[in-house]
């Protein structure tokens, strides 16, 4: 398979716990086939903590967003491999996320650009902390109101 950014050929490696993912040596983006990313979501590999500290620039990230998602699009580097010609759709990762990555209509897969698959990371580690402070939070409303 090709890198849709600058042709080199992928390298097949591991990323982390068993998932084996398509990297460009020379771009550093990423190529994960269906469900790669889900894999990589659940197992929680890396510890980005001191990153989650660190107040992001939503002022600039939101510009950087806008400016990605005008680029032209991708082929998708596993469709072109099988001959076809697929162009990828790019979007916002989870609607929320203010990460962009290509997805491919055709075989579900996901091109990430260098770093995205970093922020994605550390996204889904600030929306797991996020589900339990409201998990948390919830429950002792409950038992302060029935407690009383």
């Amino acid at each position: 398979m090709k890198c849709p950014v600058d042709n080199t050929p992928l390298v097949e490696q591991e990323y982390e716990r068993n998932v084996m993912v398509d990297s460009c040596e020379k771009c550093g983006g990423m190529w994960l086939d269906k469900w790669e990313l889900n894999a990589i979501q659940a197992n929680k590999g890396k510890n980005y903590a001191a990153e989650l500290e660190q107040m992001p620039n939503l002022v600039d990230k939101a510009y950087m967003q806008a400016l990605e998602k005008n680029r032209p699009p991708l082929n998708c580097p596993k469709c072109s491999e099988a001959g076809k010609t697929v162009q990828m759709e790019r979007r916002e990762h989870g609607y929320c996320s203010q990460v962009m990555v290509d997805v491919c209509q055709e075989c579900q897969g996901v091109w990430l650009d260098k770093g995205e698959m970093k922020a994605l990371e550390i996204f889904f580690e600030r929306h797991h902390m996020d589900d339990e402070e409201i998990k948390t939070g919830f429950f002792q409303s409950l038992w302060f109101m029935f407690n009383k």
